[in-house]
């Protein structure tokens, strides 16, 4: 079995503060909690502290912690014998009936999942106000804790919950090909050749979202990227600036459970669309953001 990478375990020790018997403790409860091996508890924790796990983690290695969150499914309640089940569990019951246990209300309010193209996202944030919702920025995510320095997890949570629907945004960001020395003579030319990818963020997010509500979850992806094949056959929504893309994209938003509002024509053009080359000149920085 694969044993826990030293250089992770020392970038968990630096960024958490905390002893190697403490980071342990955390990688252990992660493996009870999500039925991972500990190399890959580990990875799953780095993460959800913000640190960088692309070096430390293989496409296999995340499609393991991705598939580990969508098998998640909560505790059962426990009732004594010859008793009746808790009085906390009879309300949330009752207030959830005729739902399912992860639907929320309609709201306006939504999460995006993006990686470094800001431009994409800046499009996207300008769609979905055209159509009367309001994206969460990160800040105001961070405000949702009530804490001073959350953890990356924390904030995503948080966000989560908030949020009537969770968009998941997939742009080209990374390069990436399979290792030559396990090509079999079946593999795609994606698998040969250098092509785009969502960032490692990206990818493990999307997965938390599906653990969390998968109904409210919405896959959409502008300009080419290899195929993201672990989400279980879920349709991918290919962003244009083509009329059926854009109602196609604010008909998901309405099934996933947010207040839509189409009644006016400016969310037929607001929001360029349009697949941009990679070129560092197409995802430059123009102010200061958060960077992921």
């Amino acid at each position: 079995m694969a044993r826990i990478n030293q250089q992770l375990l020392e970038r968990l020790k630096s960024k958490l503060g905390l002893s190697q018997s403490r980071v342990y403790a955390l990688i252990d409860a992660k493996v009870r909690s999500a039925h991972l091996p500990r190399y890959l508890a580990a990875i799953a924790v780095a993460a959800e502290h913000g640190i960088n796990i692309s070096k430390f983690a293989s496409a296999d290695d995340l499609a393991a912690i991705r598939q580990s969150a969508i098998n998640a499914v909560p505790a059962p309640v426990v009732v004594p014998a010859g008793g009746t089940a808790p009085k906390a569990a009879g309300r949330s019951l009752a207030k959830t009936k005729g739902r399912g246990p992860a639907q929320k209300r309609r709201g306006t309010t939504v999460f995006v999942v993006h990686g470094r193209d800001l431009s994409a996202r800046d499009a996207v944030f300008s769609f979905l106000r055209s159509v009367g919702l309001q994206p969460l920025e990160w800040t105001q995510a961070l405000k949702l804790t009530r804490k001073g320095s959350p953890y990356v997890g924390e904030v995503l949570d948080a966000a989560f919950r908030e949020a009537a629907a969770i968009i998941v945004l997939l742009t080209p960001d990374d390069e990436a090909r399979l290792n030559p020395i396990f090509l079999t003579s079946r593999d795609p030319t994606h698998e040969r050749q250098l092509t785009g990818q969502a960032r490692p963020n990206v990818l493990f997010e999307a997965g938390m979202a599906f653990g969390k509500n998968p109904n409210a979850t919405v896959l959409v992806q502008l300009g080419e990227t290899r195929p993201f094949s672990d989400v279980g056959g879920r349709h991918v929504l290919y962003l244009s600036n083509s009329p059926a893309s854009r109602q196609e994209f604010a008909t998901k938003l309405a099934n996933a459970g947010c207040n839509v509002d189409t009644s006016g024509t400016d969310w037929l053009s607001v929001g360029d669309f349009q697949a941009r080359p990679r070129t560092a000149a197409s995802t430059r920085t123009r102010r200061k953001r958060r960077v992921r």
